[in-house]
């Protein structure tokens, strides 16, 4: 074949320059050609059809699409295969492969009933929803569109996901009616059943003693006033002078005046460090000396309180959200056995 082009050529240009620049470019097309259909045989590849559910199809775009990582241990292991190589792992690929095409199934299967039943949702019904819950979380919905994007989900996503769910929920309550709707009793039950859950944060009361380590204090003056605060420590321990009078003798923090009591305190308003110490300490003990890069501490505990029980009333919205998700679910997987029974689901790949 190139001889034959080479003779072409080299008579070519003997007849003329210009014939032979048209057989060149003429060649580089035809090769060109070849690249461009090598190409977009390979992307028929990437978009085979692998099940078909009623008359829609689900192609390997749209499983490498919903699930990278599982599309891409699946066509490591085809290629695998292809070359004759069986692995031990092949077959938890082909069920996770199983399992993501069985889950788009279901989400065409949803869509197209949703689509039989003309689901309209309202942006102002959005709009309300989303207002809603920002409210709930202190936020302005600007603010809470802001606190979404820094955890990596846009306002579309977000509106997208909240609409979805919208039309799933009137998809079940049209299908399944009363047994949608949520009661005050069912949200009563749930709270009485589990009102450990809507316990608030606990709290301690706290005296403490504080004695600071000047800026550029050397190693010998930092053990000095680590001394100093272990003979404090052991005259609060003997009980010969009261904690109270000691914080207000020595200590150098503000709450001196007050006996060195800071009062009730949450513990995620403690550094981590104190906060895991003044939590593990019984009522009247006192803590070890804490070291800080601000000096040398000693705390004792006055008291405590367990987290108030939230009542029904502040924590109804909540219930209702979790019961709601409860039902969600259970009438979902009912609905999706129903269609599955009376559905055309065609798997086109071997799992």
């Amino acid at each position: 074949m190139e001889s034959i082009i080479k003779k072409n050529i080299d008579f070519l240009i003997k007849k003329g320059k210009i014939f032979a620049s048209i057989i060149i470019i003429t060649i580089s097309v035809f090769f060109i050609i070849n690249i461009i259909n090598a190409k977009n045989a390979n992307a028929v590849i990437i978009d085979q059809v692998i099940a078909v559910v009623n008359k829609t199809p689900i192609t390997l775009y749209d499983f490498a699409k919903f699930n990278k990582a599982a599309f891409k241990e699946y066509e490591q292991m085809q290629n695998q295969a292809s070359r004759g190589i069986f692995t031990s792992s092949d077959s938890r690929v082909m069920s996770r492969t199983k399992d993501v095409i069985n889950i788009l199934v279901d989400k065409i299967l949803l869509k197209q009933e949703e689509e039989k039943a003309a689901i309209y949702i309202s942006p102002k019904q959005l709009n309300a929803y989303i207002k809603g819950v920002a409210r709930a979380n202190n936020f302005t919905e600007n603010q809470f569109f802001n606190f979404l994007k820094k955890r990596g989900i846009s306002k579309s996503a977000y509106i997208k996901q909240v609409k979805n769910h919208f039309i799933q929920v009137e998809l079940l309550r049209k299908v399944y009616g009363n047994r949608m709707v949520i009661t005050k009793k069912e949200m009563l039950d749930y709270y009485k059943k589990n009102m450990e859950e809507f316990r608030g944060m606990p709290m301690v009361d706290l005296k403490l003693i504080f004695l600071a380590i000047p800026h550029n204090a050397n190693k010998e003056l930092k053990k000095k006033i680590y001394e100093k605060m272990s003979k404090i420590r052991n005259l609060a321990i003997n009980g010969n002078v009261s904690f109270s009078s000691l914080a207000r003798k020595y200590s150098e923090d503000p709450s001196e005046k007050n006996g060195g009591r800071i009062g009730y305190i949450y513990k995620n308003k403690l550094s981590p460090n104190f906060s895991k110490i003044a939590f593990r300490l019984k009522v009247g003990q006192i803590s070890r000396v804490i070291k800080s890069p601000f000096g040398y501490t000693i705390l004792k505990s006055v008291g405590k309180k367990m987290g108030a029980v939230k009542t029904f009333k502040q924590v109804k919205p909540e219930i209702f959200t979790i019961l709601e998700k409860h039902k969600t679910n259970e009438y979902l997987a009912r609905l999706l056995r129903k269609v599955r029974e009376n559905a055309y689901i065609k798997i086109k790949i071997p799992v």
